[in-house]
């Protein structure tokens, strides 16, 4: 059993140093705070359609109370007494309305909340990967810098080169000790982001390269923008909420309530029926009506708002989509940066004129990864986006 377990220890080293792919993050992916907020409106609302089912404004208030009844010269006996107050309830259109709207509401808003989830995961292990892959080549970079300085001193000790060709070298290996320092910085931050969308490890893991570009058709794309799931999940909460302040309004303003009451007094049997009405108080039904209408006017600046973002964040994608460049794959130039350093070694080139290169080369292999990073950012903003049935 022994030579079992030392056997397969390997096997599971390296299947714990496996990369993970963005669908090994999906499958461990927290609730998102999207949908906890979404699950908090609803039970709000649900509750409140709960409170005014039937014709009742309020659960019903129900009373018992006895005392004996001492009479001089007669047996004492027990008085009882049965209360019983039912506030009632009358606008029942208005309650249908609001659950009309939560049923319309309910799916949309828990498909967006979805959607959003599943788009900031992605972008949170997007931007997780970006770091890792920026940090790697901020610290081969150094490694070849390094290389560069002990060569650029050797070439100076036997007096091929200027003492200032060194100094150029030893300049940019401090640079490039803070860029690696705020690429850790970068890294730490992302990772960070990640670990509080799913359970991942704390210390920062392995990513996988997040493959092609998946193909999103853009056929009438601005038609189906309009039909956005988020679009719709908007205008349905607004309608939602406006019917759920129109409910609270037609609560606040029912008055009316039946009260009934049976009595037993010594050997005498009492039952009562009847109506009551609860007075409002000096200027109590206008305020009701003007809090409704400014919680009304503010829930549907709210709503505007909230639309003209997601109207500025289609019309955004629709731009970066005419205008971005597609990459097939990442481009390698660590061969040229290689070539560079063995001239630089070789005698050929100087630190002057190989370390510009060196940068220029180095930033075109930063600039090719954050531009695929930026179009698998733009294909995640899409998907959320567009409805499903025309992906």
């Amino acid at each position: 059993m022994r030579i079992l377990l030392l056997g397969a220890l390997p096997c599971l080293l390296m299947a714990q140093a496996q990369p993970l792919t963005y669908d090994d993050i999906l499958r461990r992916a927290r609730t998102g705070s999207e949908q906890l907020r979404t699950e908090a409106l609803l039970a709000e609302r649900q509750l409140q359609l709960q409170e005014s089912r039937g014709f009742l404004r309020d659960g019903p208030t129900v009373s018992l109370s006895a005392g004996p009844r001492r009479i001089p010269g007669a047996p004492g006996t027990t008085d009882k007494t049965f209360d019983l107050d039912l506030p009632l309830f009358l606008s029942s259109q208005i309650r249908a309305d609001l659950d009309r709207s939560f049923g319309k509401a309910h799916p949309l808003l828990r498909e967006a909340a979805q959607r959003e989830r599943v788009h900031r995961l992605r972008t949170a292990y997007l931007d997780a990967w970006l770091a890792s892959k920026l940090l790697e080549l901020r610290e081969a970079d150094l490694i070849t810098v390094e290389r560069w300085l002990k060569s650029a001193r050797a070439r100076f000790d036997a007096g091929a080169d200027p003492a200032y060709q060194v100094s150029l070298v030893e300049g940019e290996w401090l640079k490039l000790q803070q860029d690696l320092d705020d690429a850790r910085i970068q890294q730490a931050r992302a990772w960070g982001s990640l670990v509080a969308l799913a359970d991942v490890s704390i210390a920062p893991s392995p990513l996988a390269d997040p493959g092609p570009v998946p193909v999103v058709y853009t056929v009438d794309l601005d038609r189906r923008l309009q039909e956005s799931p988020l679009r719709k999940a908007l205008l349905a909460q607004a309608e939602m909420e406006e019917q759920s302040l129109r409910l609270k309004q037609a609560v606040a303003l029912s008055r009316w309530s039946l009260r009934g009451s049976y009595a037993q007094e010594g050997e005498e049997k009492v039952t009562r029926f009847g109506i009551a009405v609860r007075l409002p108080r000096p200027g109590e039904g206008a305020s009701i009506r003007l809090n409704t209408e400014a919680q009304l006017r503010a829930s549907q600046g709210e709503a505007r708002q909230a639309l003209a973002d997601l109207d500025a964040r289609a019309v955004a994608v629709m731009s970066r989509l005419e205008k971005m460049p597609s990459i097939k794959e990442i481009p390698d130039f660590s061969k040229a940066i290689a070539a560079i350093g063995l001239r630089l070694e070789e005698g050929r080139e100087r630190p002057s004129e190989a370390l510009p290169i060196r940068r220029q080369l180095l930033e075109a292999q930063m600039a090719s990864l954050r531009r695929v990073y930026a179009q698998h950012l733009l294909v995640s903003d899409l998907q959320t986006l567009l409805p499903k049935v025309n992906q």
